[in-house]
């Protein structure tokens, strides 16, 4: 079974990605519930664990999922605020 973890991401490289998947099309928020969902069940999305350990890093995480069918989709968690990034990775066991 896979597991998964949360790991840094330079907030401005993510910045980056975020307008890039706006561009494209890729970028799913959690307003777009349809979608959401259905990458969340897709993938097997821990997501509320991965809010609980953002907000031990940051006072209010924002979710979003990057969805351009390359190695940097998935779900970051990330603060405008205090300018930090985290990725949900999965990893084999």
């Amino acid at each position: 079974m896979a597991r998964a973890r949360l790991v840094e991401v330079d907030y401005y490289s993510f910045r980056q990605l975020l307008r890039e998947a706006a561009n494209r099309g890729g970028r799913i928020d959690k307003r777009d519930a349809n979608r959401w969902a259905d990458y969340v069940k897709t993938y097997n999305i821990n997501e509320v664990g991965a809010t609980a350990i953002a907000r031990q890093r940051f006072e209010e995480p924002t979710p979003v999922i990057i969805n351009l069918g390359g190695t940097r989709d998935g779900l970051y968690l990330y603060s405008d605020i205090e300018e930090g990034c985290l990725r949900l990775v999965v990893q084999d066991s």
